[in-house]
């Protein structure tokens, strides 16, 4: 019995790697650092699964972000507008395991298309849930670094008024992502 079991288990593990591969993802990332606001994600990324270990792919994603200003003053010094930036990546993804329950880790290094944002990155560590042939379920958390545009406090217009000038400028925004993801 349990010799049948491990065999059918195998089987199906057999059957996670070579070709193509898809994966759907939504997340959550809590903002951390000077910038602490949130962005609800959702992302999908598809690509080559070169041995049972190995993944190499591409993506894009739909981070939505809430406003943000500087708080603490009378005047903000950044603001940024609630906005949807469209991260588009490469990704780079390593299994430890072929079992049922397999831990990886996965980074994702790209630039933003839109809102003249910049750079973005996550570097995760999960666990990876087998289903039926190719698919799966995983559970991950991460750190994320991210280029974002915001206005930022430029100047006083004179010295006799309280009238001022933004700029834009790319700022440094960290946080700490939690994502769910299904595998194809």
């Amino acid at each position: 019995m349990i010799a049948t079991f491990s065999l059918l288990t195998a089987k199906a593990q057999d059957n996670t790697f070579g070709g193509y591969r898809g994966f759907a993802g939504v997340g959550y990332t809590i903002g951390v650092g000077d910038y602490d606001f949130g962005r609800f994600e959702i992302s999908t990324t598809h690509g080559y699964q070169v041995n049972p270990y190995f993944f190499v792919g591409g993506g894009v994603g739909f981070h939505f972000m809430s406003s943000y200003e500087t708080k603490g003053m009378d005047i903000p010094l950044d603001k940024r507008d609630a906005k949807v930036s469209i991260p588009i990546f490469a990704d780079f993804r390593g299994t430890f395991s072929k079992r049922k329950f397999a831990p990886f880790a996965d980074l994702k290094l790209g630039y933003f298309v839109t809102n003249h944002d910049g750079f973005y990155g996550n570097v995760s560590a999960g666990c990876r849930m087998a289903l039926k042939g190719k698919q799966g379920l995983s559970l991950s958390i991460g750190y994320t670094y991210e280029k974002l545009a915001f206005q930022t406090f430029s100047r006083f217009n004179n010295s006799t008024s309280m009238n001022y000038t933004r700029s834009p400028r790319k700022l440094d925004c960290e946080g700490i992502s939690i994502k769910l993801g299904y595998e194809f």
